[in-house]
């Protein structure tokens, strides 16, 4: 049975679903930026790699495989790990799961028992709560700083108590965009061992990684390369805009003073929870996916060009340049949900800020195509605060 809390932190989204079916039957006059479904759709590329996986009959391929995936796909993640993060990463390091909300739930297991506290910065992934909630883990959430929505040092070590297992967040930030930088991981460290030291508490860092390759060049770096105790979830299918057919993993850092026994409870868990591998198919297609160069510079003028002109109206938006998002803030006068209700009703859909455990912001995806992406203007002009010298609405 699902619990008051659980019910509780299932229903931003849930009123939301209830708006975008709606606006869902605008067909194609409706612009749906809630979610990153890429207009594009999936590349060639990609589509060709589960092609060849499909056409590549070998004895037993589409049979079991082993809990934690198998030894060829996740030796290529391990090298994929070396080569881009500079992670001296092992096949048994990587644990394949059926995307990264498996990971998420398998990490949570493997840093803490149900009692245990979790700190979370806030604004958060959306399910990054109900996640530790349903595990009987209890929620510490941390305001980030308002001035540029990089994680609070103070107020996290503030968080940390006798029960506090682990610290979870997104690097890059969903729903800001702001990533960790290498003194913010420092210091996060520093706090970490000092805190360890005190109480002799384990803490474990669970980066989810989903978005590391939206940001531009020599901006982010992971977390695992400065805090030892680090597992890193991740998911392919935000790489390759292929998100329904759930292929990710966790990957213990090659730093984690219980490196080799973390890697084997991480395949215990797949299963006992039930969640085993991702599919034979996906797990056969993991070689090709890692192969395959990312284009991200028409995403990224596509972000620069709407910022520029949601700005020029007047609005105000985190300071970011990662992720497939944009976070703006709610307009003076209104509340998060009243001004979706707005926009909604003019076709455009956004995520509120309650669905990442804030407010005051509402997420807008980029990744519509040009033609939504100017109608979106469009609703948003109309909806533009006041004019800051005429006292006018836009």
């Amino acid at each position: 049975m699902i619990d008051d809390e659980l019910d509780r932190l299932l229903g931003p989204l849930e009123r939301f679903e209830t708006v975008r079916r709606r606006v869902a039957r605008l067909g194609n006059r409706a612009c749906d930026l809630s979610y990153a479904n890429f207009a594009g759709g999936v590349e060639p590329d990609a589509l060709g790699v589960l092609r060849r996986a499909l056409d590549d009959d070998r004895a037993l391929g589409m049979q079991y495989a082993p809990f934690g995936g198998q030894t060829l796909a996740r030796r290529a993640v391990a090298d994929d790990l070396r080569v881009g993060q500079g992670l001296p990463t092992t096949y048994a390091d990587v644990i394949l799961t059926p995307g990264a909300m498996a990971g998420l739930q398998l990490a949570l297991r493997v840093a803490g028992v149900a009692g245990d506290e979790v700190v979370v910065p806030v604004p958060c992934w959306l399910d990054h709560p109900l996640y530790v909630q349903s595990l009987g883990m209890t929620v510490r959430p941390v305001p980030m700083r308002t001035d540029d929505f990089a994680l609070d040092l103070d107020a996290i070590g503030a968080a940390f108590g006798e029960r506090t297992s682990a610290v979870l967040l997104s690097n890059p930030n969903n729903p800001t965009g702001t990533v960790v930088t290498p003194q913010l991981a420092e210091g996060l460290r520093d706090l970490i061992v000092a805190h360890e030291r005190r109480t002799g508490r384990r803490i474990t860092v669970i980066a989810d990684e989903t978005h590391r390759d939206f940001c531009p060049d020599g901006v982010f770096t992971s977390i695992a390369s400065t805090v030892a105790r680090t597992l890193i979830v991740y998911s392919f299918g935000k790489r390759h805009f292929m998100q329904g057919q759930r292929l990710g993993y966790v990957a213990v850092s090659p730093a984690h003073p219980e490196r080799a026994e973390t890697g084997a409870e991480l395949v215990r868990w797949t299963r006992i929870t039930g969640t085993a591998t991702p599919t034979a198919v996906m797990q056969r297609a993991v070689h090709g996916l890692l192969k395959i160069p990312l284009h991200t510079e028409a995403l990224h003028r596509a972000r620069a060009r709407l910022r520029a002109e949601l700005e020029g109206l007047g609005f105000t938006l985190v300071p970011s340049e990662s992720t497939l998002f944009l976070y703006l803030r709610t307009p003076d006068g209104l509340t998060d949900a009243a001004f979706a209700e707005r926009l909604a009703s003019d076709g455009v859909l956004v995520l509120p800020a309650e669905c990442f455990h804030h407010e005051g912001y509402v997420r807008l995806a980029v990744t519509g195509d040009d033609t939504v992406l100017e109608r979106a203007v469009q609703v948003f002009r109309r909806h533009a605060p006041a004019d800051v010298t005429t006292g006018a609405v836009a």
